[in-house]
């Protein structure tokens, strides 16, 4: 269904195709909710923010919350999402106080950053900006992930965020097997490099760049068997074999696993 299509719907309606794994849905549904995001984390800071923290802070860290949640949120009304949307914010705030006073409390104590005491004092906690920076890593690997062209973000959506296997895509979508492979690792790479602030089309084609991306597309075919098999996968072990592509791949699980940890918990 095209975004438009989607902008019709009823919440009701988009809580249903959101739950189905309908393209473009959660966004929508985001979008929708929006106003109630932004005002609950208005009410709550008021006009002396605590501990530097900005309402679209709160509106981040809740929206990726309730991406995270979904799976737990069992209301089929507009008014229970409304209300189930408040929970969540409102957990999001109390957490970023509790975060916010620890801060205050530990810098109390602080030493100076030249001090020798300091030198070998490993930080309690991420900093306020530590946590800005990551929500706002998140928040943009949603954006591209959600921008990248219908077929790829699908498959991806299905295969890391749903725990589709390859060969029940190839089904859904109707492709062959090495069509499905194929658009995951395009999609994968697409997602780096918006990322990393490059465009796709800026690649390297010499023999050895195109000896190198080959290399990659095999170990990633081999990683995602290897997923679907069950077997443990960890990063640094899985690429150590693949030493002639290692940071090639390396570039491209660290994304993957960023996109994985995305995933909203089992409702099991």
């Amino acid at each position: 269904m095209s975004p438009s299509s989607l902008s019709e719907l009823s919440i009701e309606a988009l809580l249903h195709r959101v739950r189905e794994g309908e393209q473009g849905a959660w966004e929508e549904l985001l979008r929708r909710s929006q106003d109630d995001l932004d005002g609950g984390a208005a009410r709550r800071i008021g006009r002396s923010p605590p501990g530097g923290i900005r309402p679209s802070d709160v509106t981040q860290e809740a929206a990726l919350a309730a991406f995270q949640r979904f799976a737990s949120f069992r209301g089929t009304t507009e008014g229970e999402w409304r209300v189930w949307l408040e929970q969540v914010l409102h957990s999001r705030w109390v957490d970023m106080l509790r975060r916010a006073g620890t801060q205050k409390r530990d810098d109390g104590g602080a030493l100076p950053l030249d001090a020798p005491e300091a030198q070998g004092v490993p930080a309690p906690q991420r900093s306020p900006s530590q946590v800005s920076f990551h929500q706002e890593e998140w928040r943009r690997l949603l954006t591209y992930f959600y921008e990248l062209p219908d077929a790829q973000s699908e498959a991806l959506s299905l295969y890391h965020l749903h725990g589709s296997t390859v060969e029940g895509i190839t089904e859904r979508l109707g492709r062959s097997k090495d069509a499905v492979d194929s658009l995951l690792r395009r999609g994968l790479r697409t997602l780096r490099a918006r990322m990393q602030g490059t465009a796709e089309g800026e690649s390297d084609e010499s023999p050895q760049a195109v000896l190198t991306r080959n290399q990659v597309d095999a170990a990633l075919s081999v990683y995602f068997r290897r997923r679907e098999e069950g077997k443990p996968l960890e990063l640094d072990t899985f690429v150590a074999e693949f030493p002639d592509c290692a940071d090639e791949l390396r570039g491209l699980l660290h994304w993957l696993e960023k996109l994985r940890s995305l995933q909203p918990p089992s409702s099991s």
